[in-house]
């Protein structure tokens, strides 16, 4: 058994990874801000050891090292949400938090007295803008947003940078995630959320594509990377390779949530202004043998029944809710 640490186990695909480290047997410490809610957490927090800091303090996060001696370092700590800020503060903040965060951290992980075996971070979809599909690992990114350009920029710096440290570091390009316990500020649990409660929706750019991949299969492609860190390999998509339209997704949650169709409005809209991402799993495949195994209508299906379980329903709703779009069509942020 090995000494995990994951940077980022608080938020969504981070606490799904945290039980999968668990259930191996694994020592697992979780990094957070001191401003993450726990929530995720609250069922195994007895079985984890918590790190609570920021991730410009120094001093903080080499006794965080020093306490874990992580083998395995997962890095999901880039923020989501960010949207336009007067003044290009959005970007100042993205390279703040995102892309100082990950070279303070490979920093104090190079100096560890006991380096880690691997360390692994999330990359987004994101990255390929409007590039032709399906995207792959080799071809020059084009982000379209401060979050996406700090990811891409980390990408830069990881590789600029590998010479110099004890231990790989793989960027597992994630597609859009979704999956039990996702904020409902992302488009599937958005119109899971207002199709059970009776609320409208509404669905922007219907007609954009995007890779779509169920939580449990993103850990596991998250898991297995860090366990054969493949050598040569900087970038690895992690996606299904099938990038329905927004609106097939919307019509699949309709069916599955049995709510009245009339709920979700489909904007028209002009599509040349349309960006469909859909990177390539064949390098996934072709490096570790991972592919993802959970098609989308079963995704839907899981993560529908675990909102009914999981929210209160009032008796109605005349409450209008609008499905939260950046201005690239993209849901608010990756999952």
């Amino acid at each position: 058994m090995a000494n995990v640490l994951i940077i980022g186990g608080a938020g969504f695909i981070g606490s799904h990874l945290v039980t999968r480290c668990l259930e191996e047997g694994h020592t697992v410490h979780v990094l957070t801000r001191p401003e993450t809610n726990l929530h995720r957490l609250e069922q195994v927090r007895a079985d984890i050891q918590l790190h609570i800091l920021h991730l410009d303090d120094r001093k903080a996060l080499q006794r965080c090292f020093e306490t874990a001696r992580p083998h395995y370092v997962f890095y999901l700590a880039a923020a989501t949400r960010r949207k336009p800020e007067p003044g290009l503060g959005d970007a100042f903040s993205s390279v703040q938090e995102d892309l100082l965060g990950l070279l303070s951290t490979i920093a104090v992980a190079a100096e560890a007295r006991v380096p880690p075996i691997a360390f692994v971070r999330a990359g987004t979809l994101a990255a390929y803008g409007g590039t032709p599909m399906p995207h792959v690992e080799t071809q020059r990114e084009v982000p379209k947003t401060t979050y996406a350009a700090a990811l891409v920029a980390g990408v830069h710096y990881v590789e600029a940078l590998q010479p110099r440290l004890p231990f790989p570091i793989v960027t597992a390009r994630l597609s859009l995630v979704f999956g039990p316990n996702q904020s409902d500020e992302f488009l599937i649990p958005s119109l899971i959320r207002c199709c059970l409660v009776g609320e409208h929706s509404i669905v922007r750019r219907p007609n954009e594509r995007r890779d779509l991949l169920f939580v449990d299969d993103a850990v596991e492609a998250l898991y297995r990377l860090s366990m054969v860190h493949p050598q040569g390999a900087s970038i690895v998509n992690i996606a299904s390779g099938h990038a329905p339209t927004m609106r097939e997704v919307a019509k699949l949650i309709v069916a599955a949530s049995g709510a009245d169709p009339a709920l979700v409005e489909f904007l028209s809209t002009d599509t040349s202004g349309d960006i469909d991402l859909c990177p390539s799993p064949a390098l996934a495949e072709e490096l570790f043998g991972w592919k993802a195994r959970i098609s989308l209508n079963h995704g839907i299906a899981r993560t529908v029944a675990w909102w009914r379980e999981n929210m209160r329903l009032p008796a109605h709703s005349t409450t209008a809710v609008q499905t939260p779009f950046r201005n690239n069509g993209s849901p608010l942020g990756r999952p």
